[in-house]
């Protein structure tokens, strides 16, 4: 039998200390961070999107979630997948322009249709000047709100 969906809440606790913990793996080297990114927990899927929102990299965790192939996402907008295609644009667009990140829930669409609610955590990625060059995103599905 499958562990139970976590709540909201549980969700956005264990994707802050896992946004941490890539964090301090980045830290520790390009080869740390990846195998971090690349073996992410059960249940804890991972993109990063560049300045135009493209999504330029994604864990084998999300594919799984999303019930997609890694050509399905790779170059394509991120708000692509969200049930509510505008309003997240609109929301990718102004985090990358410095509008701030906070946690959310947001409705996804698998790739057989099927709706699932997920919290989000996200962190910006930025260049050695500390410009932002776009957001890295993890994300959980979590019980019905």
């Amino acid at each position: 039998m499958a562990d139970p969906l976590p709540t909201k809440d549980e969700a956005i606790a264990r994707l802050e200390a896992f946004q941490v913990r890539l964090d301090e793996a980045k830290k520790l080297g390009r080869a740390a961070y990846d195998q971090l990114f690349d073996q992410a927990p059960a249940g804890v899927a991972l993109h990063e999107i560049d300045a135009r929102g493209l999504v330029t990299r994604v864990n084998a965790r999300e594919l799984e979630i999303l019930g997609r192939r890694l050509d399905e996402l790779i170059g394509k907008p991120v708000w692509q997948f969200s049930v509510m295609k505008e309003a997240s644009e609109r929301a990718v667009e102004k985090k990358l322009a410095g509008g701030g990140l906070r946690p959310f829930v947001r409705t996804l669409t698998r790739s057989d249709q099927v709706a699932i609610t997920a919290a989000f955590v996200e962190r910006y990625l930025r260049n050695a000047r500390d410009e932002i060059v776009g957001i890295r995103t993890t994300f959980m599905p979590i019980m019905g709100t």
